[in-house]
């Protein structure tokens, strides 16, 4: 058969697939609870089906939901809404397939660090796909996190490190790679640079919490007395309440409410770890407290300081010129 007539074929096989615009939001829909089903039945037949049962039925479903993504026409720039909900169920399908196809490969641990890199680095090769492919910010976003998630178990698969603190590291230099990434789109793709962004906020997000859990579990005991765990470095801190300032001034430039919710977050885990860290003395205004209120006094003193009107401009009194004659 002539290649044309080939395609010719194959695109009358695949057109029944494709999306129409005007009932996407019902396939959407439909989409999404596909995607459940598939996660509902992996997780409660888990342990009854084999892996190869379970690489069966995901592989369909992922392949169905894939098919109609790629097929969905692009009617603009930017897909719609229900074109990123069939992107985002593709992806979370495909992280299914992979980790069931891991298993058939015969993995010792679903979960072990080895496997969890090479799963995260497909997810995130796929998900970027669709980001480039279908110019899909979403896809950006999942993609940012996948790469990063990969990176953290790389680095326990090779190093098996102790604690949070390398992950910290880690994490910190997954925000600059984001942060400089998410640059370079912002003039070009704005919405994959806000994608970008919203890693980073994630990124130190995650570190906030590593701090809030080392702090809220880990207790010291010497003798009968039961000690906290050393405070946090002044730097960790600085870093979470810059990130949550920064998010929030980029939401105020650009106009978009992602950022903004992340930095309200990152606010809020700064003030749960300099809550929970405990002094001797006790509650105290020193530190961060007199930081913050010298702070605010400075920028609210200087947005509400009193102004003078501005001088007239030099040639207010000067007459307008005769209007053009007519021609």
């Amino acid at each position: 058969m002539p290649r044309g007539e080939g395609r010719v074929v194959l695109v009358s096989l695949l057109s029944p697939l494709r999306p129409k615009p005007f009932r996407g939001d019902v396939v959407a829909a439909g989409v999404v609870v596909l995607a459940t089903l598939v996660w509902v039945v992996t997780a409660r037949f888990s342990d009854t089906w084999g892996s190869g049962v379970h690489l069966a039925y995901a592989a369909v479903a992922w392949a169905f939901v894939t098919a109609m993504g790629v097929l969905s026409p692009m009617e603009g720039d930017e897909p719609r809404a229900y074109q990123s909900v069939l992107y985002v169920a593709s992806v979370a399908l495909f992280i299914d397939v992979v980790a069931q196809f891991s298993r058939v490969l015969g993995s010792d641990s679903a979960d072990s660090s080895g496997t969890l890199t090479w799963v995260l680095a497909a997810v995130a090769a796929f998900a970027l796909a669709f980001a480039r492919g279908r110019n899909s910010a979403v896809c950006t976003l999942l993609g940012a996190l996948a790469g990063g998630l990969a990176v953290l178990a790389a680095v326990e698969w090779i190093w098996s490190p102790n604690g949070f603190a390398t992950d910290r590291w880690v994490l910190l230099g997954l925000m600059v790679v984001f942060g400089f990434a998410a640059v370079g789109q912002r003039d070009r793709r704005l919405r994959h640079g806000v994608a970008l962004i919203d890693a980073v906020g994630l990124a130190a997000l995650a570190i906030a919490a590593s701090f809030i859990v080392a702090q809220g579990f880990r207790v010291t005991i010497v003798g009968d007395e039961v000690q906290p765990p050393p405070g946090v470095a002044w730097g960790w801190e600085l870093l979470i309440l810059a990130v949550g300032f920064g998010l929030i001034a980029y939401s105020s430039v650009d106009r978009q409410p992602g950022p903004a919710y992340l930095g309200v977050l990152n606010l809020i885990a700064f003030t749960a770890i300099t809550s929970l860290e405990i002094d001797d003395h006790g509650a105290t205004l020193l530190g961060w407290p007199l930081v913050l209120a010298l702070a605010a006094t400075f920028l609210l003193a200087i947005g509400l300081r009193p102004t003078t009107p501005a001088p007239p401009p030099p040639d207010i009194d000067t007459p307008e010129p005769p209007p053009l004659p007519l021609r």
